[in-house]
């Protein structure tokens, strides 16, 4: 298997072509390196339960994009804004129930419905989409970036050309 640099590639994004959360298999590491693309909340609720998805930063951020992927479904199907508000608070308690442990999973749902309810009324529901997955994708960015500077604070500590492997017990 080729080493991968999660400096670069990351363990969970947005993809906006397909509005869908990408992810790495973490069930498959160190052997195998494979995404899953959760195109549904259930698949993400899935990812979370099954620890294909692990580590507390990565499981607020699927929280959040959870609550994007929600919206953008209830859009998809039609559905008029009570119905899309109505199956984004179901599911949001769905994500939490997914691992009703994981403190960053409630962290990062709470965010994005509260960024979400912060949004002006009288925007459409597109308008709302489009922000609420500009917000978990700053929000994974900034995740990302704090990450960053953890590691390069405990570079010191590791031997060069070292290999770690990190995973949630």
């Amino acid at each position: 298997m080729e080493k991968v640099s999660f400096f670069v590639q990351r363990t969970i994004n947005w993809e906006d072509k397909t509005s869908s959360v990408r992810i790495v298999d973490q069930t498959l590491l160190p052997k195998e390196f494979r995404f899953v693309k959760c195109r549904t909340v259930r698949s993400l609720i899935h990812a979370i339960k099954s620890m294909q998805i692990r580590g507390a930063p990565a499981i607020g951020v699927a929280g959040a994009m959870g609550v994007a992927l929600s919206f953008t479904e209830g859009m998809r199907e039609r559905k008029s804004d009570a119905r899309i508000a109505s199956k984004v608070q179901r599911e949001s308690k769905a994500l939490i129930s997914a691992r009703p442990t994981a403190v960053n999973l409630s962290w990062g749902v709470k965010s994005a419905l509260e960024f979400l309810s912060a949004l002006p009324s009288k925007m459409s529901s597109k308008e709302k989409q489009a922000k609420l997955v500009e917000f978990v994708k700053l929000l994974a960015d900034k995740d990302v970036n704090v990450n960053k500077e953890l590691s390069k604070i405990g570079q010191v500590l590791i031997k060069d050309n070292a290999s770690i492997l990190t995973h949630c017990n």
